[in-house]
């Protein structure tokens, strides 16, 4: 049996021409399906092009041009065979490849398989699969899932390996990454169970103030956003809900002790009514209001449906306050300060007592005062037996603060700002 290696084009031609017409004929094309078989390591049938022209071309009018097979049995990826193979084995540019696939209005190349990738690409050190498009609304590369049951597939998959990303997307001046459904979520984030590492992360790469986080409307107006230096705004209403095993549902820290604030509340205006310091401090341009219950009017049924304001009381420098009852034994009483409330005011000032008495008497006076308590007697030397209330006011302890400073309005900083933009 006559085993070709080789037929070159410009000398083989009409021998060619000629075979091919012999294998209309039966007989003749069997002769020549034997003159074309082989069994060696190297090609069958090769065929070479000096010049610009295609070393091979089929041309079909219903059928396929060109149809390969392998009967190979693989074992992986690198190791398995193709039915078509192309290969580029230029020395320079990139350009070139193995395979084109061209359409006028169908696609290029097309992949099908009933068990494992349609269409699979290999790269040791660049990109396995590259599409590219010059269509304004058209994808560089595109998948679609046309199952019809839930089953957590997807249009497209990426696989970063240990530690590669899953899927990349770049753009210059466009999204980077887009997702859009119709019916569903557009974006579903969900991490594995066996991991500790952030779900979303978002890093800015530019030293210019951007967005990181940029959440618009129906109608592209910015409602939601966060800037690259940290500052974050939102237009409409911002819902919590507590949850006791979770612990605080609202938690802002703020420097150690520093007297800066962690919280900022304005008005219309962009006038400072409310701000809370790192110290605890609460400051308010309004009313201090506490809803407390009552007896009439505020249950119905058991269950509470109103409630009664009232005010906090004012006063010109931080102070505290304790009240009780105590009586007169033949016009004199001895007053000992409660320890916890003697305790938490300031040692070195003096605290004032207001005296109510509950009974006829000629008046009451404090008579000495001091860090452990104070001393009540009735006026012009009387001897009566009766209660009285009294009201301490003293300064609290650890607390330096000036009476009734005038502090100057603050207005919102220009860069808390929220001004919707328009994508």
């Amino acid at each position: 049996m006559i085993t070709p290696t080789k037929v070159l084009v410009s000398a083989g031609m009409l021998v060619i021409g000629a075979v091919i017409a012999l294998a209309s004929i039966p007989p003749a094309r069997a002769a020549l399906e034997a003159v074309m078989s082989c069994a060696q390591t190297t090609p069958c049938l090769e065929w070479d092009n000096t010049k610009s022209g295609d070393a091979v071309k089929g041309v079909s009018s219903k059928g396929n041009a060109i149809h390969g097979q392998t009967n190979f049995n693989s074992t992986g990826k690198t190791a398995g065979k193709a039915g078509v193979f192309g290969e580029d084995l230029s020395s320079s540019g990139t350009l070139n490849a193995g395979v084109l696939g061209a359409s006028t209005n169908g696609a290029g190349v097309i992949g099908t398989s009933s068990t494992f990738n349609a269409v699979e690409g290999l790269s040791t050190n660049s990109t396995g699969v590259y599409g590219q498009t010059g269509a304004s609304g058209g994808f560089g590369s595109a998948g679609r899932n046309t199952a019809t049951t839930a089953g957590g597939g997807a249009g497209v998959f990426g696989d970063g390996g240990p530690v590669s990303a899953g899927v990349f997307g770049t753009a210059s001046s466009g999204n980077g990454v887009y997702a859009y459904s119709s019916t569903g979520t557009s974006l579903h984030v969900n991490q594995g169970s066996a991991t500790s590492a952030d779900e979303i992360w978002l890093q800015g790469n530019n030293t210019t103030p951007h967005f990181l986080f940029d959440a618009t409307d129906q109608n592209s107006n910015t409602i939601f956003y966060v800037q690259s230096s940290g500052f974050t705004a939102a237009q409409g209403v911002f819902i919590i809900n507590a949850n006791a095993a979770m612990g605080a549902p609202f938690n802002v820290a703020g420097a150690t002790h520093s007297g800066s604030d962690i919280a900022k509340f304005f008005d219309s205006n962009e006038v400072l009514t409310t701000h809370i310091t790192d110290e605890g401090d609460l400051h308010i341009t309004g009313q201090l209001f506490s809803a407390g219950s009552c007896q009439n009017g505020c249950s119905i049924g058991g269950k509470p449906v109103r409630a009664v304001d009232v005010y906090a009381s004012m006063a010109a420098e931080p102070m505290i306050e304790d009240t009780g009852e105590a009586a007169l034994i033949e016009g004199r009483a001895s007053v000992a300060l409660d320890p916890k409330f003697a305790n938490v005011i300031d040692p070195r000032s003096t605290y004032v007592v207001l005296l109510t008495p509950e009974g006829d008497c000629r008046g009451l006076y404090v008579s000495n005062r001091d860090a452990s308590g104070f001393t009540v007697r009735e006026l012009q030397g009387g001897r009566a037996d009766i209660g009285f209330a009294y009201r301490i006011v003293a300064k609290r302890f650890g607390v330096v603060a000036q009476r009734l400073p005038m502090t100057a309005l603050q207005h919102a900083d220009a860069r808390l700002h929220f001004t919707p933009r328009h994508r």
